[in-house]
């Protein structure tokens, strides 16, 4: 697995390298400072599985440059990793064709798991992009192939019913479990997420019913 992490901020690179790591050990990690050294690296025949970006570069002049990457590159997903704050900003990157938009803000245990859902074909939109209209779905099946494939049926029912806003008592009574063993089930799927809270896990369901109905 090759990845590029195309930042002019040492810091940023360092940061993304180290995740990216985290993500899969084996992954070989390349970098730019530029939107100039991106397309060197393209017209160097390098082979690549997914790229993460700022949006804010030298060379880079608007939507239109990162539009013509995302095409040049597909199927490889593009990932951006951005301080832009502007629900209308972030809705003009991912309607470019950007697989994820990832505030600086997030938190790094996030940041794996949204990369682990983008390598897996799935898509990544904020959280402030759903806050507007009319109110969320019921949720939806958890995806068949998706960073939830190392879930149990019983985690996957537990974590259904999370996303559902039930408490451990009243998932122990949906499922016919002591209080325990829903406890120890919550522990196995925020351990197999990677994540370190239910809130976290939750997030990371509704952001996967979101990618479905899109």
């Amino acid at each position: 697995m090759q990845v590029l992490i195309a930042d002019d901020h040492s810091i940023v690179r360092s940061g993304l390298t180290h995740l990216v790591t985290e993500m899969n050990e084996a992954a070989t990690v390349l970098t730019a400072t530029s939107y100039g050294q991106i397309g060197e690296l393209l017209d160097a025949g390098t082979a690549l599985d997914l790229i993460v970006m700022d949006l804010r570069m030298p060379g880079l002049s608007g939507l239109n440059d990162l539009e013509a990457l995302v095409r040049r590159v597909a199927p490889v997903p593009v990932a951006v990793f951005s301080m832009v704050d502007s629900p209308e900003e972030m809705r003009a990157v991912l309607a470019r064709g950007v697989r994820a938009f990832i505030p600086k803000s997030t938190d790094d245990v996030l940041i794996v798991n949204i990369l682990r859902l983008v390598m897996a074909g799935g898509s990544y939109v904020p959280p402030v992009l759903g806050m507007a209209g009319a109110a969320a779905p019921a949720p939806a099946p958890l995806p068949a192939h998706s960073l939830f494939d190392g879930l149990t049926r019983r985690q996957l029912d537990v974590l259904d019913l999370l996303a559902k806003g039930l408490s451990n008592q009243e998932i122990g009574e949906r499922l016919g479990l002591n209080l325990s063993t829903v406890k120890t089930h919550v522990t196995g799927v925020l351990k197999a997420l990677g994540v370190g809270s239910r809130t976290q896990a939750v997030l990371l369901v509704k952001d996967a019913d979101r990618d479905r109905l899109v």
